[in-house]
């Protein structure tokens, strides 16, 4: 009897540990680091923005919400400079306007936000472009 509670607790123990120590190992804990800078990585290297929000699933979502308002910053800031505003006022017709879309579109797409329906009002509001899909 003593041998069966004996053998049952060290089962019990193996299985906990093996529980536990699979757990810990499943998926390493990425650290924060810079997250706006990885971010930029991940979309330079081609990622959309799904796969980059699922790459900072383990990250808080107040930090990933930051990032993505410093990027909207950013982007909107590369269209000022790349006179948008200039360029879409001195647009004679639609073809005009297509490299104006396309402009907008890559420069989206470079950071890495082409999901971001924030961005697009935004885009909308300050250039009055609408960007139906991208």
């Amino acid at each position: 009897m003593k041998k069966l509670r004996f053998l049952s607790a060290v089962i019990l123990i193996l299985f906990s540990l093996t529980v536990t120590s699979s757990a810990a190992s499943a998926q390493p804990a990425k650290t924060a680091g810079n997250i706006y800078t990885k971010w930029i990585k991940l979309a330079l290297v081609g990622k959309n923005q799904a796969e980059i929000e699922y790459y900072f699933r383990n990250i808080q979502n107040s930090s990933i919400l930051q990032v993505k308002q410093r990027i909207r910053f950013a982007i909107l800031e590369n269209l000022r400079r790349a006179g948008i505003g200039r360029l879409i006022t001195e647009s004679s017709d639609a073809d005009d306007l297509n490299v104006i879309i396309r402009k907008i579109i890559i420069e989206i797409r470079y950071a890495g936000m082409e999901l971001d329906s924030d961005l697009r009002l935004t885009i909308k509001e300050e250039f009055g472009v609408e960007l139906e899909r991208l």
